[in-house]
């Protein structure tokens, strides 16, 4: 479905039906649901790439508030501007509004040792830790390809199990990648200086001895 063949209205009805359906079925927050989101808006109707949905994940995590809510506006503003992120966020919302109110009702009056119970939320525990791993191997796989990146990973991921503030840790990877990135435009210009050197360099040993004398 290309994006350029439906309405405003369509946008804006395809964007809060997904999100309804999304945060309805699934369960586990924002982490749980990217392995949907990229199934409904990358490859159904491939109104977002797999890249922007990486920034899209790098984003959500880093700025205050509902990560479901977060990716919700981002989505919605990227296909439909702000009525799309209305719409998304107003479709994220209702499902666990709704559900919540009726839980708040009931919950009060269960038995907290219930084994039923306990046995249904250990059941959602562990698939939601299933789709969360998910994730996270996709995006590493996606985003870690060189040696730098990985050792990168790997420090942070040592200082988070040291239980440094995610807040830190965030901070300290923005100059980092800017550095990082700064540093690969630099290489990568330096290189097409060096291939257009040796492309002009062959230009001129190309040339007959005929039309240099004749010059």
């Amino acid at each position: 479905m290309e994006i350029q063949t439906l309405s405003r209205a369509r946008r804006l009805l395809l964007l809060y039906c997904s999100f309804f359906r999304i945060t309805a079925l699934v369960v586990g927050g924002g982490l749980a649901m990217l392995p949907v989101i990229e199934e409904i808006f990358v490859n159904k109707y491939k109104l977002l790439t797999r890249e922007e949905l990486l920034d899209m994940t790098a984003l959500t995590q880093t700025v205050p508030g509902i990560i479901a809510i977060n990716s919700a506006v981002y989505i919605g503003m990227k296909i439909a501007g702000v009525p799309g992120a209305i719409a998304a966020a107003a479709g994220a919302v209702t499902p666990p509004f709704t559900v919540i109110l009726i839980i708040a009702s009931f919950f009060p009056h269960l038995d907290p040792k219930n084994r039923y119970l306990l046995g249904v939320f250990a059941g959602i525990r562990a698939a939601v830790t299933g789709m969360i791993l998910v994730t996270g191997c996709r995006m590493f796989r996606r985003t870690v390809k060189t040696r730098l990146e990985y050792a990168v990973v790997f420090v942070f991921f040592v200082l988070a199990i040291m239980k440094v503030s995610p807040a830190l840790l965030i901070l300290a990877a923005i100059p980092f990648g800017w550095c990082y990135v700064w540093w690969q435009t630099r290489r990568l210009a330096q290189a097409e200086q060096a291939a257009d050197a040796s492309k002009n360099s062959e230009t001129t040993s190309n040339i007959p001895e005929h039309e240099e004398g004749g010059k």
